[in-house]
């Protein structure tokens, strides 16, 4: 979520403050092309969204659905707190691998301390 002025394109970022949750707004013309927008996500804008803040897909994968403000789960925060310490560990190990083998192909060092 980004905050009003942020977007460089001014009709991009008048949009998402005009459109209404879960509306397609678009084709927006700006100078980096034509965009569609989809606003899934607001907050502190009661008088465009009334009680929802979000959408997020329906049950049955196909649909969608209005989350009400306040209503997350401990389970969602469980699942995104998992998630979130899963792809910095794999980001770390993949880093640290990625810089051995380069270290190794520019013959940097001819052998890592841990051979």
């Amino acid at each position: 979520m980004v905050p009003q002025g942020y977007c460089r394109a001014n009709e991009l970022d008048k949009a998402c403050f005009e459109v209404a949750l879960g509306d397609v707004a678009g084709p927006i013309d700006s100078e980096y092309g034509y965009h569609l927008l989809l606003v899934t996500e607001r907050t502190n804008c009661p008088k465009l969204d009334g009680r929802y803040t979000r959408i997020v897909r329906g049950d049955d994968g196909t649909g969608t659905k209005f989350v009400e403000r306040g209503t997350g789960s401990s389970e969602e925060l469980a699942k995104l707190t998992l998630q979130q310490v899963g792809f910095w560990l794999s980001v770390t190990f993949a880093g640290g691998a990625l810089a051995e083998i380069a270290a190794k192909a520019a013959d940097v060092v001819d052998t890592v301390p841990w051979e």
